[in-house]
C-alpha cells in the first residue's frame, strides 16, 4: 500500500489531506486545516516563519500524524511560467535551451531562479512545444526551512497547477480541453489543459476576499458578516432585493472578463475551444457562481468533486463535502502525487 500527505500553505489557512492507495482503490485517511498564523508569510522574516511553523505543527499534531514526509506547492503568483516552442532537439538539450528562452520571461537574474518543464506537444518535423515554470530559488528555500521548522520533510515540491489538474483528472472522465479556475482568498489562478498537459497558467488578482469586501462596502457591513452573507447567498438575485448581487456583479464581470480573454487566447493559439470550465477553492460553492458563468461565457462549468473515486467512510470528516470539498482539491492533488499517475 502506498500513502502520501498533501499540504496546502494557503493565504488564509493551512490544509493537509493524507490518501493511501491500495492496488487501485483510494481511501482518505485524514483531512484538516487550521487558520494561518501570518497573513503574507513569504515576505515576513523568521518571525513569520516561526509563527507559520507552530500552525502546522499544531495541525499536524491534531491530526495524529506520525508520518513526517509531505508533497508541498508553490504558489502561482510567486512563480513564472510560459509554453515556449522549441526546434527539434535532445531531451538533455532542452534544459540549456529554456536558460536561453527564459532571458526573454523572468524578470529575475538567472542564477536567482530554478526551472523545471515538461514536454507537452511534438508535431511530425520535430518540433516541440516546452511548459517551463521558473521560480526564485529565495522563495523555494522560505518553503523549506518552514518545513523543517515545521518538523516534516518535503518529498517534491510543484506548482499549484500541476497538483489541481492533477485531483482534476482523478475525478473526472478526460477526453476534452479544460480550464480549472482556482478562486483563492487573494488570488485566482486560470489554467487550460489537456491529457494532462498544461497549457496556459494565469494568475487573475480576484479572489474571494474581493467578493466579501464588495458586500462589506455595498451593504455597510463589517468583513466577517460580509464574509457570511457571501456564503450564503452569493450571486443569488432574491436576496435582499438583489442587493447581494448588485455589490459583487463589478467584480464577477471581472473575472467573468479575465476567464473569457483566457478562452480565447487558447482558442487563438491552438485552434480549439474550451469544453469544460471546472472551478475549485474556497470561493467555488457561492450561490449562483457556476449558473452566471455558464449565462456570461456559454461554456459548461462544474465544481470540482476531488474525493468522487476516493473512499471517505473510514475517516469522521471535519466538514461538509458536498459543500467545502473543493476547497481541499489542492492538498488532494499534492497528496495524490506518486501514488496517482505523475
Amino acid at each position: 500500500m502506498l500513502s502520501q500527505i498533501g499540504l496546502d500553505i494557503g493565504a488564509s489557512t493551512v490544509k493537509v489531506v493524507a490518501i493511501q492507495k491500495d492496488k487501485e482503490n483510494y481511501s482518505l485517511l485524514v483531512l484538516g486545516e487550521a487558520k494561518s498564523a501570518v497573513a503574507n508569510w513569504i515576505s515576513g522574516g523568521d518571525e513569520a516563519i516561526k509563527k507559520m511553523a507552530v500552525v502546522i505543527k499544531g495541525l499536524m499534531k491534531d491530526l495524529a500524524l506520525k508520518d513526517k514526509k509531505v508533497v508541498f506547492s508553490l504558489p502561482e503568483n510567486e512563480v513564472v511560467s510560459r509554453l515556449i516552442p522549441l526546434p527539434a532537439m535532445k531531451e538533455n538539450e532542452i534544459k540549456a535551451a529554456l536558460r536561453f528562452e527564459a532571458e526573454t520571461f523572468v524578470p529575475y537574474p538567472l542564477n536567482e531562479v530554478q526551472i523545471d518543464y515538461e514536454v507537452v506537444s511534438k508535431d511530425e518535423t520535430g518540433k516541440i512545444f516546452v511548459f517551463a515554470v521558473a521560480a526564485k530559488t529565495e522563495l523555494i528555500e522560505k518553503y523549506l526551512k518552514l518545513l523543517k521548522m515545521s518538523g516534516l520533510r518535503p518529498v517534491a515540491v510543484e506548482t499549484q497547477a500541476v497538483a489541481l489538474v492533477r485531483s482534476i483528472q482523478h475525478s473526472i472522465e478526460l477526453d476534452r480541453t479544460i480550464m480549472l479556475v482556482d478562486l483563492g482568498d487573494k488570488f485566482s489562478d486560470v489554467v487550460v489543459f489537456r491529457d494532462r498537459k498544461i497549457f496556459m497558467t494565469r494568475v487573475v488578482s480576484v479572489g474571494g476576499e474581493s467578493f466579501t469586501r464588495a458586500i462589506s462596502v455595498g451593504l455597510g457591513l463589517d468583513m466577517a458578516s460580509a464574509e457570511e452573507y457571501k456564503k450564503a447567498y452569493g450571486m443569488s438575485e432574491g436576496e435582499l432585493e438583489g442587493k447581494i448581487k448588485g455589490s459583487v456583479q463589478p467584480v464577477f464581470s471581472s473575472l467573468a472578463e479575465e476567464i473569457r480573454k483566457a478562452i480565447l487566447s487558447h482558442r487563438d493559439e491552438w485552434g480549439e475551444s474550451v469544453d469544460l470550465i471546472v472551478l475549485s477553492g474556497g470561493g467555488a460553492n457561492m450561490p449562483g457562481l457556476t449558473e452566471e458563468l455558464v449565462r456570461i461565457l456559454s461554456v459548461e462549468v462544474q465544481v470540482i468533486q476531488p474525493f468522487l473515486r476516493i473512499d471517505t467512510s473510514k475517516v469522521v470528516l471535519p466538514i461538509d463535502l458536498n459543500r467545502d470539498a473543493c476547497r481541499f482539491a489542492l492538498a488532494t492533488g499534492l497528496a495524490l502525487r506518486g501514488i496517482y499517475g505523475k
